[in-house]
């Protein structure tokens, strides 16, 4: 919206709306959403913005990249280790497999919610880096296990400590605005692809000059390693990432911790404002809006689960030895990275998830369809990468979709709790369903009806925000929006008349 949001009369052309509520006519002191605006810049305050957020960028987002770097090495060395001879020593059948990969998600699931709600109470420095210190550790006691029953059972302890450290995206909205989330989240999100990629590295390198060291097969070297350098990070996490903006001190200027704390009023949090209000849950458990979140969530979450765990178990399956899988897995990974960051980049300049979101969902669905048809090595190889470019990019356009949605910390930390909840279930009967190799029909054919319902289910939410979009506009001087704009954001979130919708 540009100028008074009072001149506007005609919902003709919802595309070309400015998403941000600015100052207008409107944005007087009885405008709850008043300090919340983006308000213009002088030369010097840009010059300062632009070293804060180069400061966030280069200082603060690495240390949570490196988190999820660490999380997504541990989430996946299962598979890593099955073809490092996890196996043929503890004799693990398919079947047991795919029970040790489901059951990191039922740990996941169980926390999830207190660690979305509880972030700014704990701080995210205190939480996130004793998440790396649980999970690490029993990773690391993994190498010991003598059966597969002990493997999923730390497996599941492994889960409620990576739940902790899975609320990046939800202090990511801390630090930037709307029209920045897609992209420094696909960087964070990005390092995902990059631990597959290293997971590869690693384990070809493992193989190759660990295996039977100390009577230990490689499988063993492969959690312990990764264990350790979990809980290693742990101090540096610590005592270097900051609760929030209006806690920065070391390295940041008065000037730039001052604007920091504009920024995350104009990103519609409140300064000091850790109070869970019970009411934005139950907000959240009647809006159909947010449960069509939840089933793009589920979709998504259905194809990240199989593809992490099983991805070198699927290649391994086209005829090539460990050491040749754990290479064609990186080019993979590689490209998976490379496309995330484009989609999301391409998403902050267009000011569009949905759309995004539904083309990824339909490439993914191309190559489940040739995973099920494949008669060669070289149609199943292009087949995991379209499945690898076409899922990961949904993982963080959906969260930043609704993260530039949802107002209010609880509203948004619940919904975030429910997605993550909801979603590993469907991690988890993906997981379930990869039991018949060497082809898993029935894992491949269960994802694709889900990236199937994860089209139809965002082209309905783009529907939906086009007519709540519209329906704001048409009203903006009824007596209702009125009322509603000397409300604030804590007590009305999203239903502000000024705030708009991201498509």
């Amino acid at each position: 919206m540009t100028g008074s949001t009072d001149t506007i009369t005609s919902v003709h052309d919802l595309e070309d709306i400015e998403l941000f509520p600015v100052q207008s006519e409107n944005n007087d002191s009885s405008n709850g959403f008043l300090k919340h605006f983006e308000t213009t810049r002088t030369p010097e305050q840009r010059q300062v913005e632009k070293k804060l957020v180069r400061k966030i960028d280069f200082m603060i987002l690495p240390l949570l990249s490196m988190t999820t770097f660490l999380a997504s090495l541990d989430k996946g060395d299962i598979g890593y280790a099955y073809n490092a001879g996890l196996k043929e020593e503890l004799n693990i059948t398919a079947d047991q497999l795919s029970t040790i990969s489901a059951v990191f998600y039922v740990g996941h699931l169980l926390l999830q919610f207190p660690a979305s709600l509880f972030l700014k109470r704990i701080t995210a420095g205190t939480q996130i880096s004793l998440a790396l210190v649980v999970w690490g550790t029993f990773t690391t006691v993994m190498c010991t296990a003598k059966n597969w029953e002990t493997l999923a059972g730390f497996r599941v302890l492994i889960g409620a400590g990576e739940a902790f450290n899975s609320v990046a995206t939800l202090y990511l909205t801390f630090l930037y605005r709307r029209d920045e989330l897609a992209t420094r989240g696909s960087i964070y999100y990005a390092v995902t692809a990059l631990s597959g990629s290293f997971n590869g590295i690693l384990g070809y390198g493992i193989v190759k000059n660990l295996n039977n060291v100390r009577g230990w097969l490689a499988w063993r070297w492969v959690f312990l390693i990764e264990g350790l350098m979990a809980v290693a990070f742990a101090p540096i996490i610590h005592f270097c990432l900051p609760a929030s903006p209006d806690k920065f001190r070391k390295g940041f200027s008065v000037a730039e911790r001052e604007m920091a704390v504009r920024r995350y009023n104009e990103a519609f949090n409140v300064v000091g404002d850790a109070k869970v209000r019970p009411g934005h849950i139950w907000k959240v458990l009647k809006d159909p809006s947010c449960w069509i979140y939840v089933v793009i969530a589920c979709a998504t979450n259905a194809s990240i689960g199989a593809f992490s765990t099983f991805l070198p178990v699927i290649v391994k399956q086209f005829g090539y030895s460990t050491l040749s899988t754990n290479l064609l897995t990186i080019p993979v990974w590689v490209a998976t990275g490379v496309m995330t960051i484009g989609c999301c980049l391409l998403s902050d300049r267009l000011k569009q998830r949905g759309w995004l979101i539904m083309l990824c969902f339909t490439i993914a669905s191309v190559g489940y369809i040739v995973l099920l048809t494949a008669p060669s090595k070289g149609a199943g190889l292009t087949a995991v990468f379209l499945v690898g470019i076409g899922t990961f990019p949904t993982t963080v356009l959906y969260q930043v979709w609704f993260a530039s949605n949802i107002l209010g910390y609880t509203k948004r930390a619940s919904l975030y709790a429910l997605t993550s909840m909801i979603g590993q279930v469907f991690a988890i009967a993906s997981q379930k369903a990869y039991n018949g190799p060497p082809h898993y029909y029935a894992g491949h054919g269960f994802v694709l009806g889900m990236m199937v319902f994860g089209v139809i289910a965002s082209g309905i939410q783009i529907r939906v925000l086009m007519w709540k979009n519209a329906k704001k506009l048409a009203t903006q001087g009824s007596q209702e929006a009125k009322e509603k704009r000397a409300l604030g954001v804590e007590e009305i979130n999203e239903e502000h008349p000024d705030f708009m919708y991201y498509l």
